[in-house]
């Protein structure tokens, strides 16, 4: 690391269409030049794109290179071809984000090569940024960010939001400003790149929070490239998603700590080149009382099943509770299954729910506010998650702390809070009849859900007894300018 110039890198694209000129475009803006292009079409061998020369895939045979980047729609095709040639499969680049990925890492040099950005020499306060990639949304990452945001500044440290106008509906926190990214009408990456480059180098010194490996944290990164005394990075795996891993473990050298939100993406980060006193397990708090005043229902009263969160399709998998409202019905329970949260998925879910005649047993209640979580899941029995992926919910802690029983997906962060068949219930991803099953077990079996509950309950209490979240940030914030 550090601000001496690096050795160019030696890289080619596959393929010479429309894909490959956008992607010509944007690595001859940020000064990359590909040392060639490959592409099967014969017709296309010996001419020029962009002033570089077109070849046949064979003859990569024999050439050295440190990258080859796919530049056509056939990925599969090519990378397969490619490896019959010989060429190693970590020399080969497919997919946009991995292709900015790397883009952004060569270019820490280029980059900067033109000047136009300089820091201020600055007062001598630092300040903390946090990187709200997604928006100011209704999300997990955000609500974390906002409570450790109230927490900073309660302890005297200036700091600031920043985010992009990429995204949906604005929940939007008052406690630091926000600086919003107009990555909406930005057609070229190095004008998205330069404008939170310029951003985070305005605010230095700093340290930034990084809850996404995309465009705000490559930019602290660069920014960190060219003045690596005056920033800090923390970057938060907030999901068990490859990108995380792959684009933390490209730019490993430049982050100063890596937090890991479940014991699970803990050993994946050391897998992905992260070392051991690199990561941390991160912790956090949520509403827990002492004791729980969850009432004793009657047998034969009404279930209630609640989710708080996006709703979405993508990782949350809101859909899978229509198929799960039907596989209830079946079994004849009283049951309700209140959603609350908004989302993609909002108006699609509710309009099916009214199509296949669900409405009697599926309740949107929308989007409620930090203040009214505890109220809600004390409403709950269950509190039940149909989740592809995860990081570690904090919906689930906060079900748990106020006594609903979690039936939830097998995902990174659940086996933390939940011992199946003693707190909870765990099942395999996308698995709707293992879910109805224990729900329904919990329906006739009071005694059970109320014990479990209590289970919940105590797990949460015990694990953040004693936690000082807002002393452990201090201590983080002071260990990471002092080494």
């Amino acid at each position: 690391m550090g601000n001496g110039w690096q050795k160019a890198p030696k890289i080619f694209f596959f393929g010479a269409g429309k894909i490959g000129k956008h992607w010509l475009i944007q690595f001859k803006d940020m000064g990359i030049v590909p040392d060639g292009i490959l592409d099967n079409n014969k017709d296309l061998w010996g001419t020029v794109c962009g002033g570089v020369v077109v070849r046949g895939p064979a003859g990569i045979k024999g050439v050295d290179f440190d990258y080859i980047f796919i530049t056509c729609r056939k990925e599969t095709e090519v990378v397969r071809q490619l490896t019959g040639l010989g060429v190693a499969e970590n020399k080969i680049v497919a997919g946009d984000f991995h292709i900015l990925n790397h883009l952004f890492y060569q270019a820490r040099d280029t980059f900067w090569a033109g000047g136009g950005i300089r820091a201020p020499k600055g007062d001598g306060s630092q300040k903390i940024l946090f990187d709200l990639y997604n928006g100011m949304v209704l999300g997990g990452v955000e609500s974390w960010s906002y409570d450790l945001a109230k927490r900073l500044a309660g302890a005297g440290y200036e700091g600031k939001y920043l985010a992009t106008d990429a995204a949906g509906p604005s929940v939007p926190d008052q406690t630091y400003p926000v600086h919003v990214l107009r990555y909406r009408g930005a057609e070229r990456e190095k004008e998205k790149i330069g404008m939170c480059v310029k951003e985070i180098t305005e605010n230095l010194p700093c340290t930034i929070i990084c809850n996404f490996p995309q465009h705000i944290f490559w930019s602290a990164c660069m920014v960190k490239h060219k003045y690596p005394d005056r920033i800090r990075i923390i970057a938060v795996v907030h999901n068990d998603d490859w990108p995380y891993y792959y684009g933390y473990g490209l730019w490993k050298g430049y982050i100063d700590k890596c937090m890991a939100i479940s014991s699970r993406i803990q050993e994946k980060l050391f897998l992905s080149g992260i070392k051991q006193g690199q990561a941390r397990r991160l912790e956090w708090k949520v509403f827990c009382k002492k004791t729980l005043d969850k009432g004793r229902k009657r047998e034969d009263a009404c279930l209630q099943i609640g989710y708080a969160g996006r709703v979405t399709m993508v990782q949350k998998r809101v859909d899978l509770f229509l198929a799960l409202a039907k596989t209830l019905i079946k079994t004849g329970i009283d049951f309700r299954i209140n959603i609350a949260g908004a989302g993609d998925y909002s108006g699609e879910l509710r309009q099916k729910a009214e199509e296949e005649g669900l409405c009697t047993y599926i309740r949107l209640v929308g989007y409620i506010g930090r203040d009214e979580i505890p109220d809600f899941w004390g409403r709950q029995d269950i509190m039940a998650s149909c989740s592809e992926y995860e990081g570690h919910s904090i919906t689930q802690s906060e079900a748990m702390a106020a006594g609903a029983v979690p039936v939830i997906t097998d995902v990174s962060g659940a086996r933390d809070d939940v011992e199946d068949g003693y707190n909870g219930f765990i099942v395999a991803v996308g698995d709707i009849e293992a879910m109805a099953n224990r729900i329904c077990s919990l329906y006739h079996n009071r005694d059970m859900l109320k014990r479990m509950g209590e289970r919940a309950h105590r797990a949460i209490y015990n694990r953040q007894k004693g936690l000082d979240q807002a002393g452990a940030w201090l201590g983080l914030l002071k260990e990471v300018w002092q080494q």
